[in-house]
């Protein structure tokens, strides 16, 4: 039987060790500093600790930083607060983010001599270990709790937190050394297989490498034709990539574009989506290791998008074409084998969504009234772009018997002032996909994106009074932004500001679009394509 050789998709280099800070020689007279990420009874857990510590072990208990919420990593005041400290205890870790935030933190501050000791529920101990090991700190000290602690009433909080006292402890003055396990036997840059599909597949499902469907071999032609498309050298690095924090080449991206079925056309495109999706503004961490279903969004405007014959009209968000289902799977695909995500190990989501497979459209600027997304964000109508942000499925408003603009906008605000969706937590601004329809009757109307965005800023609020109180303060805590610059106390909007709200148009005929909530990214993150 011949033989096909194929590119390994997957980063061979491991982040360096580093080294924990020295352990204490006792807690009496030791000033412990807290972190209260703001996660549901994490207060509580603290309150107990704290006195426990003080007269069980005559600690001294010094600052506690609150977070603004569990997704935010410490600033550099927080860290500035907690460097006068012998050692600082972190609470805690139940979620995806909070936890994935959490270790972050804790190595961190591993790095400045700050010991530490990091709380994480059970259901994410796991995850916590491999991603202290992804960013070289695999002995960081996680110290479990059961799990849920988000719904335990206050007696469960000070039982669990009277529990783990004495581990607490043990984890500031009895530090382990870095366990150095037997280096796992890595595949080679090139694998010789036998040339039959069943064999190829099989072989690509063990190594993990796919995204539960069949991939296409990333042959030595097929890699060369993908890396033609662009001027940037093979060996060029970029990154580094969440959740494992890998730095990969333009070569390994171009391996998993070529897995994911991509036209060498694509790449230039699939590249734009990679540089979007790492910058800062995307928050990329935070969105893989999240508990919550978001996953990157593509929205593709600009010639290109013909040229490539992208989907933004029917059907826009399902099967059918090429170029969005393979662009959109290109990204999922680095961020496995690159990234080294794993759903159930750093991937956290409690459901996940379709997105995960591929998440890419295209606006319908042919048949939009306003202008194109890309040219609001300040590129020329003539330029191609990619936008990426963090967003969950969409929810459709389906408009039956509306006839003027008014009307719609009245479905579309009730879409978005049901209790539960992410921009009642997230202030990243909801993104709205009006079908063409939708978007010529507003327009005969009198609306302009930027009214849209004026309007739903206005009428979609949601009123306290429909939260429980415990929600109320979380709220009053995470979105403190909309409680101290909107004068409406009484009420929580989807966004902070009208300018946040994103608008395009995508889709076909019929009365419907999709009110989109998006999280984590602090904004979108647009990038303009290589020609």
């Amino acid at each position: 039987m011949q033989k096909l050789t194929v590119l390994n998709p997957c980063i061979a280099v491991e982040t360096s060790d580093t080294p924990l800070a020295p352990q204490l020689t006792q807690v009496r007279d030791v000033s412990i500093g807290f972190v209260d990420n703001s996660k549901i009874n994490a207060d509580l857990f603290l309150s107990r600790i704290r006195p426990l510590l003080e007269e069980k072990y005559g600690a001294r208990s010094g600052v506690t930083v609150r977070k603004l919420a569990p997704k935010d990593e410490l600033t550099r005041a927080d860290l500035e607060r907690l460097a006068g400290h012998d050692a600082v205890i972190q609470c805690f870790g139940d979620c995806g983010t909070s936890t994935s935030m959490t270790v972050a933190d804790g190595v961190t501050l591993e790095r400045m001599g700050i010991p530490t000791a990091t709380v994480i529920s059970t259901a994410f101990s796991r995850a916590a270990r491999s991603q202290a090991a992804g960013r070289g700190m695999g002995n960081l000290p996680i110290i479990e709790i059961p799990h849920p602690m988000h719904t335990v009433p206050r007696a469960a909080v000070y039982e669990r937190a009277e529990a783990v006292v004495s581990d607490l402890i043990a984890a500031l003055t009895q530090r382990r050394e870095m366990e150095r396990a037997r280096p796992a036997e890595r595949l080679p840059t090139e694998i010789a297989l036998d040339d039959a599909p069943d064999t190829l597949q099989e072989f690509f499902f063990a190594q993990g490498w796919t995204d539960g469907l069949p991939v296409v071999p990333p042959t030595h032609a097929v890699v060369r034709a993908m890396l033609a498309m662009t001027q940037r050298g093979a060996d060029e690095e970029i990154g580094p990539i969440p959740p494992r924090m890998r730095m990969a080449t333009i070569e390994k991206i171009a391996i998993n574009a070529v897995m994911a079925g991509c036209r060498p056309e694509y790449f230039p495109v699939v590249l734009a989506a990679v540089d979007a999706m790492l910058d800062d503004a995307c928050r990329l961490y935070g969105i893989r290791t999240a508990t919550n279903n978001g996953t990157p969004l593509i929205i593709i405007n600009g010639p290109i998008a013909q040229k490539l014959d992208v989907n933004s009209r029917g059907n826009v968000f399902g099967q059918g074409w090429r170029a969005n289902a393979t662009i959109g799977r290109a990204l999922q695909l680095v961020l496995r084998n690159a990234g080294g995500d794993k759903p159930g190990e750093t991937d956290m989501s409690t459901q996940g969504q379709p997105g995960k497979f591929t998440f890419c459209i295209a606006e319908n600027e042919q048949e939009s009234p306003w202008t194109p997304f890309h040219v609001e964000r300040g590129y020329k109508a003539d330029e191609s772009t990619v936008t990426v942000i963090g967003a969950s499925a969409g929810h459709n408003v389906f408009t039956y018997g509306c006839e003027t603009g008014a009307e719609i906008l009245d479905h579309l605000v009730g879409a978005m002032t049901a209790l539960g969706h992410n921009n009642v937590i997230f202030p990243t601004g909801p993104l709205i996909v009006f079908g063409p329809e939708h978007a010529n009757v507003l327009a005969r109307d009198g609306y302009t994106k930027q009214s849209i965005r004026e309007h739903v800023f206005k009428h979609a609020r949601i009123p306290l009074s429909r939260f429980a109180e415990r929600t109320v303060r979380g709220l009053k805590h995470r979105r403190s932004r909309w409680f101290a610059q909107v004068d409406d106390p009484h009420h929580i909007g989807v966004a902070d500001d009208a300018s946040h709200i994103n608008i395009v148009v995508a889709g076909g005929a019929g009365i419907h679009s999709q009110f989109v909530p998006t999280s984590f990214s602090l904004s979108a993150v647009t990038r303009k394509i290589e020609a």
